[in-house]
C-alpha cells in the first residue's frame, strides 16, 4: 500500500473544530460535521491498515455511514467499494468473512483515482465557509 501522509491540512482544521464541539457540547454536531467526521475516520482506517478494528462493533451500520458520507462528498467511486463491501458482508447466502471485506477495501481504496484527500478537504472547507455565513 502506498505511503499516506494523513489528512490535508482544511481537513484536520475541521476534525478539530467538529471535535471540540462535540467534547465541549458548545453546539449540536451538523449534517455535515457528522459526514465530515465519518469519512475521515473512515478513510484514515483504510489507509493506515486499521479498517478490521473499526469496522468490528457494528460493520453493516458503519459501512452504510461511510458509503453515504463518501457519497455526500461527491465520491462516488469510493462510495461504490465501501457499498459491494457492504454488500459482501450482507450475502445471507454466503457471508463474506469481515477481515477479508476490511482487507478488500483497504486495498481497493488504496489504488483509487479518485482525488479523495483533496476531495475531503474541499469539503472541509466549504463546510467552514458556511459556518461562517
Amino acid at each position: 500500500m502506498a505511503y499516506w501522509e494523513g489528512h490535508k491540512s482544511a481537513t484536520s482544521d475541521a476534525l478539530v473544530d467538529v471535535l471540540t464541539t462535540a467534547i465541549t457540547g458548545s453546539a449540536k454536531p451538523t449534517h455535515s460535521d457528522r459526514i465530515l467526521f465519518t469519512a475521515c475516520e473512515f478513510w484514515a482506517s483504510a489507509r493506515n491498515s486499521t479498517l478490521l478494528e473499526q469496522l468490528r462493533d457494528d460493520p453493516i451500520s458503519q459501512l452504510q455511514s461511510a458509503e453515504t458520507a463518501f457519497g455526500n462528498i461527491g465520491l462516488d467511486g469510493v462510495a461504490r467499494i465501501v457499498a459491494r463491501g457492504r454488500r459482501m458482508i450482507s450475502d445471507r447466502a454466503q457471508p463474506a468473512a469481515l477481515s477479508q471485506v476490511a482487507r478488500d477495501i483497504e486495498d481497493e481504496l488504496a489504488k483509487t483515482n479518485e482525488p479523495v484527500d483533496q476531495m475531503i478537504a474541499l469539503y472541509a472547507d466549504q463546510r467552514a465557509r458556511d459556518r461562517q455565513t
